[in-house]
């Protein structure tokens, strides 16, 4: 069993404290934070420890690391934070919940999490330290770069590409043979089919309100 522990102690963190606890391959034993963000009390009846103190508390070669940092500043928090454990000797776990399915050949990046629904297709690539959230496609020939966050139900199509440190939001799709920039933000339900240039936003237009009361509306609707 591995001794795990947690790079951050968030909203992240707390949801994958129990698909961690319930996975025999793991043992969950604390959370390390920047020093600046320490929480004196433990969450999760586990203690969270700062930078300054880890290898003191959970030595690199008793503990592995699984990245549950948030995507802030454009996943530039998860990118530091990762460099930083890593030169400090620690190992990066890439985590792929059993409910998950993977079927590319290519080995899946160094401190990778994979959540269950999850499906990697064969031939497709996945980088470093990217967080690949419930019921993710990565179609066939896909491929993924370091430090991006591909959130739930988003597919990434048959060769499309999306460049590192970028953000692809719930139920976003990205076209097949498409390269995504780095350092792009793709908003819930956006449709991308075709090429993106660096540090762009995409937004998909947002369910517009009727004129209607909803009382009205199922009336007339007989919903």
């Amino acid at each position: 069993m591995k001794r795990i522990v947690l790079a951050g102690n968030a909203i992240t963190a707390r949801v994958l404290i129990p698909l961690l606890r319930g996975d025999k391959r793991y043992e969950v034993v604390g959370f390390v934070v920047d020093d600046e963000f320490l929480i004196k009390e433990s969450r999760e009846d586990f203690a969270t420890v700062g930078m300054s103190r880890v290898r003191d508390v959970y030595t690199p070669n008793q503990c592995r690391v699984v990245m549950a940092v948030g995507y802030n500043d454009l996943n530039r928090v998860r990118e530091s934070l990762f460099a930083r454990l890593k030169s400090m000797g620690y190992e990066m776990e890439t985590y792929v919940h059993p409910d998950a399915r993977v079927y590319t050949a290519h080995p899946l990046g160094e401190g990778c999490v994979v959540f269950p629904g999850a499906v990697i297709e064969p031939e497709a690539y996945l980088g470093a330290n990217t967080m690949v959230w419930s019921n993710v496609t990565l179609a066939h020939h896909s491929r993924v770069a370091e430090n991006c966050w591909i959130a739930a139900g988003a597919v990434i199509s048959g060769q499309a590409k999306v460049l590192r440190n970028t953000f692809v939001g719930v139920n976003a799709t990205v076209v097949n043979d498409v390269t995504v920039g780095e350092y792009n933000i793709v908003g819930a339900n956006a449709l991308i089919s075709k090429d993106t240039k660096p540090q762009s936003v995409h937004l998909a237009r947002s369910a517009e309100t009727v004129r209607f009361l909803a009382e009205d509306y199922k009336k007339f609707f007989r919903i």
